[in-house]
């Protein structure tokens, strides 16, 4: 078992050694193997990686955002709404992507209109046509959920 504080540290290093892995063979094996790690992720590492993200290469920051949706704790719902405000668009994208795990319930209504907004502000951009319908998808389900304003 991971103690505490390991599972933050195999997570970043996990991450890290994903960097010099293709597209292909992250999405193959390594976001499943990290985003287990995330699972395994507490509170109080989560509340870390959130003061450290912003210090790791932007490579490490997306994958990190298209992984956190596996952490399923308040905390990482916070982390991942840092990442959507965080001005880097492929960060954000991800973050978006995985914030839809959660059931908008567990959003606050702070959170439920901050999530919106950059909703709308993403499908305004050009987006792949998969990332659309994801981030349609999203939408919708915010929307029926009462998170519309």
């Amino acid at each position: 078992m991971i103690t505490q504080m390991a599972a933050l540290q195999a997570f970043d290093h996990a991450l890290s050694a994903s960097a010099g892995a293709d597209r292909d063979t992250w999405l193959d094996d390594g976001a499943l193997v990290v985003g287990e790690l995330a699972a395994r992720l507490s509170e109080e590492e989560l509340s870390l990686l959130r003061m450290i993200w912003t210090d790791r290469p932007l490579p490490w920051q997306q994958r990190c955002a298209e992984v956190l949706g596996s952490a399923r704790l308040d905390e990482a719902i916070e982390l991942l709404m840092d990442m959507v405000a965080s001005g880097k668009p492929d960060v954000a994208l991800a973050a978006l992507e995985s914030l839809r795990e959660f059931a908008p319930a567990r959003f606050n209504p702070e959170q439920a209109k901050r999530i919106l907004a950059a909703l709308e502000a993403a499908l305004e951009r050009p987006i792949g046509p998969l990332h659309r319908v994801v981030l349609e998808a999203f939408l919708m389900t915010m929307r029926s959920a009462g998170a519309a304003p």
